[in-house]
């Protein structure tokens, strides 16, 4: 959908603030959740809907926006747009945020704040302005931490179990990509899981798995022996099925596709 808020009325991700009146924000989505039910503690029986995103608008300024809400409106939204996409976030809620708690499960960001967009007082929608395109999808290439910041994939092999449980980043290159497969939990909610196989100048083969529909879908756009992913904030852990080290897309995970480093494949 195109967009017809002049660019002057615009706020920069890096000068927003609690008292900023009525924002609008462009950027490019550089993250996002799957849609998730949790019970609602003032209605009884029922469940709230909610999903997260992160946004960028230059290279060094991105902030998460999360919203919440009835299902068929959280489902809308989020199926509305996609990692990748230009969107114009008009009149969010900025509040500031709870680093240490925020930033346990969400993507690390430089901001004080995060946006809450609502069903009654805000819009999320697509922007379709191909000048703000260009210099927004741009954006896409450059990693969120520092892209000299990195793990090797013989560096974690070598680590061993010493590195099982954290979250690091990680540079390696696209070797192959499995089909998703699809499964319905205990509780009869689905799910979903992908395995990539990673490789770099050090290991020929080294598993990805991704839980969440989101990652899958951008999984799906990557081309195998092409695509170079830094992926920042995975999570390493020991498979003893596998008897070696896999690493984990997780909520707090920004995947940089084709950064300004290259590989030797």
């Amino acid at each position: 959908m195109a967009f017809n808020v002049p660019a002057k009325s615009f706020v920069a991700i890096s000068d927003l603030h609690p008292n900023t009146a009525h924002p609008n924000i462009v950027g490019v989505i550089i993250g996002k959740t799957d849609v998730k039910g949790f019970p609602d503690r003032k209605n009884i029986g029922s469940e709230r809907y909610t999903f997260s995103f992160t946004i960028k608008d230059c290279p060094d300024h991105f902030i998460n926006v999360s919203s919440w809400g009835r299902e068929d409106y959280i489902r809308a939204l989020s199926e509305s747009f996609r990692i990748g996409d230009c969107v114009v976030i008009e009149n969010p809620l900025v509040v500031t945020k709870d680093t240490e708690k925020e930033e346990r499960y969400s993507p690390s960001t430089p901001s004080f704040y995060r946006l809450l967009v609502s069903e009654n007082h805000s819009t999320v929608r697509r922007c379709s302005d191909i000048e703000a395109d260009a210099m927004l999808l741009s954006l896409l290439h450059l990693p969120i931490k520092d892209p000299q910041d990195y793990y090797s994939l013989g560096d974690i092999v070598a680590n061993g179990q010493s590195l099982d449980g954290k979250v690091i980043n990680i540079l390696a290159a696209v070797r192959s990509i499995g089909e998703p497969k699809y499964f319905t939990t205990a509780d009869r909610r689905k799910g979903q899981r992908c395995e990539v196989k990673l490789f770099d100048e050090t290991v020929s083969s080294f598993l990805l798995i991704c839980w969440d529909n989101e990652a899958i879908q951008l999984v799906q756009t990557w081309i195998p022996r092409e695509t170079v992913l830094f992926l920042a904030d995975v999570r390493i852990s020991f498979d003893s099925f596998r008897n070696s080290m896999i690493a984990t897309v997780i909520s707090k995970t920004i995947i940089t596709t084709n950064p300004g480093k290259t590989l030797t494949l």
